[in-house]
């Protein structure tokens, strides 16, 4: 009992306990309620499904050709779940929910040996309730799994620099483990992320001496012992591995102007953190200023704000310079955000009211513009939306003007905290209105002809996409698919597309269900029964080889065609 008693007097473990198991029921709701999004759902979850039906967790496959484009942790992790769990989508965003809590609850941890209690709970609940963090938790692919490890990574190091003994030893211990992790993840921004921000303010902060203190020679053994094992495995079994990870996609990737999709301006990520962190986007520039104010004065005392404001710049500025942008590459600045913001707001905690209803007005005019924009979305196309997901935008646009209101009746007699917690319960059921309805978002999806096509696929069929590969069908089937497709080098790595990911594995092995349309077409006029998924927009394409053929079902622009007609 008295063990029991201590642990309920341990704020610390109490909060912990606390925020694991709400965050635990706030992310895992409705999460196997929708398909896999494609193409990256699809495609990085197949990966780890191969692996588990081959017996291989080396190399990458993706629709039974190498894959050598990212590291193995994060497929790892997909085939843990998939043994434990079996093949459903729940058990597919298991782990990055789970490493979406580990984030959240790192920043806890850290912020308050870094601050205190309410600017960690602040934190915390900053960054479990902003829009991007939370969609990228509920979707499987690498993207938010990095930026934790990344974030875990950099806040562990300056949270040694404050500790000492054993404690700080833990602390760095932790940094390069989960820099080690980061890299056995996505790459070398693992590391170089990291080495780029603490070099900066040692730089800046003139903090030299902590350099003496951070394990530097333990903390390489620690991060090769991670790294190693499976970067030399994978380089015997594929020896063009070092060169095609480390430049092609290293470096050539990052400063190509024309070869990759997403083309965006500089000012891409501007829009996408405004939205991707409301409403706590409301407060960026107030916080800014005031923790930019105390760097100014006293970059010694302050120099945690200033390590946190590095961090946002670096990592903000490296994914600007690339023309090719995805929106979920801009996460590792939500962590630092998220502190800073909470920090402005435990100041604000402690000062006078007045202050901290004009927190109160800013949330209210902010949450009724973001209502009105919604509710405009629902007659003016401004969205790329389907009409079936109209009725949540309209719950999550009243969600928002009942807090409102709320907020508006108790303006003078509540404090900064009062509107926090308001505005944060609105976030978590608006997130939960979009997660519910993201069945109806996943407009791309071939589950629905995938389930049927289950019901009457024999051994001996074949099934086939034709130059278009859809992402989720070798994962729903749980077998691999011919793809039909030109296969002329110059013309496919012109562009950045499926076929461009299987072109650069297809030359490392002998895939003869990669085809071209002469040999599609022997096999369309054999006796051999052929299941077709088949776009729309190659339907007159396929017309000319195919002026017969059997539609066996359809779901919005894609078809599944055969040969053969159906046996009733």
């Amino acid at each position: 009992m008295s063990s029991i008693r201590r642990i309920l007097q341990n704020d610390w473990i109490i909060d912990l306990i606390f925020f694991a198991i709400m965050l635990l029921l706030f992310y895992t709701a409705w999460l196997g309620s929708y398909p896999v999004f494609t193409p990256d759902e699809g495609r990085y979850t197949e990966v780890a499904r191969e692996m588990v039906a081959r017996g291989d967790y080396i190399t990458p496959r993706v629709n039974g050709v190498v894959f050598l484009d990212k590291p193995i942790l994060y497929y790892w992790l997909q085939a843990l779940s998939i043994q434990l769990f079996g093949l459903k989508e729940w058990a597919y965003r298991l782990f990055p929910v789970l490493l979406g809590l580990i984030g959240c609850l790192t920043t806890y941890i850290c912020t308050r040996h870094l601050f205190d209690r309410l600017t960690a709970w602040f934190a915390a609940a900053l960054l479990a309730t902003t829009p991007l963090y939370f969609a990228c938790s509920h979707y499987a692919n690498l993207d938010l799994e990095v930026a934790v490890l990344i974030s875990a990574s950099l806040l562990c190091f300056i949270t040694g620099v404050g500790q000492e003994g054993r404690r700080r030893l833990w602390f760095f211990c932790a940094a390069y483990a989960f820099s080690g992790l980061a890299i056995l993840t996505k790459g070398m921004i693992g590391l170089a992320f990291p080495v780029m921000i603490v070099g900066l303010w040692v730089s800046l902060s003139n903090q030299w001496s902590v350099l003496k203190r951070i394990y530097i020679f333990r903390g390489l053994l620690i991060i090769s012992a991670i790294i190693l094992p499976w970067f030399l495995l994978i380089q015997r079994a594929n020896p063009e591995f070092f060169y095609y990870f480390f430049v092609t996609q290293h470096v050539t990737r990052y400063l190509s102007g024309a070869a990759f999709n997403n083309q965006s301006p500089a000012w891409f990520y501007v829009p996408i953190v405004l939205l991707g962190f409301f409403p706590w986007s409301l407060f960026l520039f107030q916080s800014f200023v005031v923790n930019f104010r105390n760097v100014i004065k006293n970059t010694k005392s302050y120099s945690t704000e200033l390590y946190l404001f590095l961090w946002v710049i670096c990592v903000f500025t490296f994914f600007s310079i690339p023309h090719s942008k995805i929106i979920s590459y801009i996460l590792p600045i939500f962590p630092p955000l998220a502190i800073l913001i909470a920090r402005y707001f435990a100041i604000l905690y402690r000062g006078d009211t007045i202050k901290q209803q004009h927190v109160g007005w800013q949330l209210i005019a902010g949450g009724l513009l973001f209502a009105i924009v919604l509710l405009v979305t629902t007659f003016v196309p401004i969205l790329p939306l389907p009409a079936t997901f109209t009725p949540h935008i309209k719950l999550i646009a009243y969600l928002f003007i009942l807090s409102a209101l709320i907020g508006l009746i108790f303006l003078r007699r509540k404090s900064l905290l009062f509107h926090f917690s308001l505005w944060n319960i609105t976030t978590i059921a608006y997130l939960l209105v979009v997660i519910a309805g993201a069945t109806h978002l996943n407009v791309n999806t071939a589950k629905p002809l995938t389930t049927y096509l289950q019901t009457v696929l024999k051994p001996e069929d074949e099934v086939v996409h034709y130059f278009k590969y859809y992402y989720d069908v070798p994962l729903y089937l749980h077998q691999q698919v011919t793809l039909v497709n030109n296969w002329d080098p110059l013309k496919i790595r012109a562009k950045d597309n499926w076929a461009r990911e299987l072109l650069d594995g297809r030359h490392k092995q002998e895939a003869n269900w990669l085809i071209n349309e002469e040999i599609f077409w022997s096999k369309w006029h054999s006796k051999k029964r052929l299941y077709v998924f088949l776009n729309t927009n190659y339907l007159n394409q396929f017309k000319v080889g195919a002026p017969t053929y059997f539609v066996v079902q359809k779901h919005r622009d894609i078809l599944l065609v055969s040969n053969q007609p159906q046996v009733t």
